[in-house]
């Protein structure tokens, strides 16, 4: 089994994924502040809620996703450094 792992490939998703929680984030103000839709404010009212509640836990789920590509990213740094380093310590003992 051959596991590579691209660097800069997590790196960029992990950019991405915080940049769009950063951006949908600050559409948070865009949200009209009333309704006047007549009859039908409090249903839209109930959509405009119902949008900003899913909205703010997209942020955070894009957010949370954005940490953990970045922490498996630096692990898999952390755990090749390791490999080179005990790799470079069994070649130097063969010889």
């Amino acid at each position: 089994m051959t596991l590579y792992v691209d660097h800069a490939t997590l790196d960029s998703i992990s950019l991405n994924l915080q940049e769009a929680s950063n951006q949908l984030d600050s559409l948070s103000g865009a949200l009209p502040g009333s309704v006047d839709a007549g009859d039908a404010t409090p249903a839209i009212v109930g959509i405009l809620a119902k949008l900003a509640e899913n909205a703010g836990q997209l942020v955070v789920a894009l957010a949370a996703a954005a940490a953990a590509v970045g922490d498996a990213n630096a692990e898999y740094r952390q755990r090749d450094a390791e490999t080179v380093d005990q790799l470079a310590i069994v070649a130097w003992s063969v010889e």
